[in-house]
C-alpha cells in the first residue's frame, strides 16, 4: 500500500514539473503576444488583469498609478499614432492626392500643420495661383495651418530665381515684393535671370536683380551683404534637397504635413485645390 501511495505522489510531482517547464501552445501565446498583437493594441488600453488577482493595495487596474503599468505598454502607447480623421468621401487617395513614399520632417511646431507651396518664379500657373494663395493664407485658412513657400530647383535658372526669393526673405521684403517679382516676369516681360549662350550669366543676373531691388527700396549695402551670402547658399542647398525629397517634377504643387502631394489638376480646379488643402490639414490636425 505504501509503495502504491509513493508511486502516486511521484507521478503527481512529475506532472507538476512538466506543466511549469513546458507550457501548452495556448499558454505560451497568451504570455508572449506577437509583434502584430502589440502593435494593434489600443494606445490607452489598460494592462490586462493577471491571474494573481488585484494588487496588494486593492486598486483596480484603471486606478493603478502610472508606475504600475507595464513599460512595454507605455512604449506602445507613446509610439502609436492617433488614427487619422476621415476625409470627405469626394477626396480619393491616388486621384486627388498622393502619399509620399516616406513622410518628410516639417518645420512647424506642435499643433500646427505645414502646407508647402512648391513654385518657380518663371511658372505662369504659379503666378496665377499666388494671389489666391495669399488670400487663403490671410483670411481663409485654418489658424493651425502654416504656409511654407519652397522655390523648386531644377537647373541654374531656377537656382538663381530661388536666390532672389531667399534674398527677399532674408531682407524682410517677401510680403511686399514676392508678387512684384512675378509681375516683373509675367506682366512686364522682364526676366531677372539672364541667360546667354544657354548658360546663366551670373554677373548680368546680379545686376538686374540689384537694380530691381534698389528700385523697390532695398539699400545697396543690404543687397551686397545678402545676395551671395553663406546663409542664402545654405537655403538654396536645403531647397534643392527638399525638391528631390518631395519629387517635385512640376509647379505649382503642394505638400501637406510632409505626407501628401497634390496640385490643381488632381484636386479638380483651383477652388477645389484650396478646399482639399484645408481638409487634409484638418485631418492631420485632428490626428495630433
Amino acid at each position: 500500500m505504501n509503495r502504491i501511495l509513493a508511486c502516486a505522489l511521484l507521478a503527481l510531482g512529475l506532472a507538476a514539473c512538466g506543466s511549469r517547464e513546458t507550457p501548452s501552445p495556448a499558454t505560451e501565446n497568451a504570455a508572449q503576444p506577437t509583434e502584430k498583437q502589440v502593435a494593434a493594441a489600443e494606445p490607452a488600453a489598460p494592462a490586462p488583469a493577471t491571474a494573481q488577482g488585484p494588487a496588494s493595495d486593492g486598486e483596480a487596474v484603471d486606478e493603478a498609478p502610472a508606475s504600475s503599468i507595464s513599460p512595454i505598454a507605455d512604449a506602445v502607447a507613446a509610439n502609436t499614432p492617433a488614427p487619422s480623421a476621415a476625409l470627405p468621401s469626394k477626396w480619393q487617395e491616388g486621384q486627388n492626392f498622393s502619399p509620399l513614399p516616406a513622410s518628410q520632417p516639417t518645420s512647424v511646431g506642435p499643433g500646427e500643420v505645414e502646407v508647402v507651396e512648391i513654385f518657380w518664379y518663371g511658372c505662369g500657373h504659379c503666378f496665377a495661383v499666388e494671389p489666391r494663395l495669399e488670400t487663403w493664407e490671410k483670411s481663409s485658412k485654418p489658424p493651425y495651418v502654416r504656409i511654407v513657400r519652397l522655390p523648386v530647383i531644377w537647373n541654374e535658372v531656377a537656382r538663381e530665381d530661388a536666390r532672389l526669393f531667399y534674398t527677399l526673405e532674408a531682407l524682410g521684403k517677401l510680403d511686399e515684393l514676392h508678387l512684384a517679382v512675378f509681375r516683373e516676369l509675367h506682366v512686364n516681360r522682364n526676366p531677372l535671370t539672364v541667360v546667354a549662350g544657354n548658360r546663366v550669366d551670373t554677373a548680368a543676373t546680379e545686376k538686374k536683380v540689384r537694380d530691381f531691388l534698389l528700385s523697390h527700396g532695398v539699400s545697396q549695402e543690404d543687397f551686397g551683404r545678402t545676395y551671395r551670402s553663406f546663409a542664402i547658399e545654405s537655403k538654396i542647398r536645403q531647397a534643392e534637397n527638399l525638391s528631390r525629397r518631395y519629387m517635385a517634377d512640376h509647379t505649382p504643387m503642394a505638400v501637406v504635413q510632409g505626407k501628401y502631394v497634390t496640385d490643381i489638376g488632381m484636386a479638380g480646379g483651383i477652388d477645389q485645390f484650396f478646399e482639399l488643402l484645408g481638409d487634409l490639414a484638418a485631418r492631420e490636425h485632428a490626428a495630433h
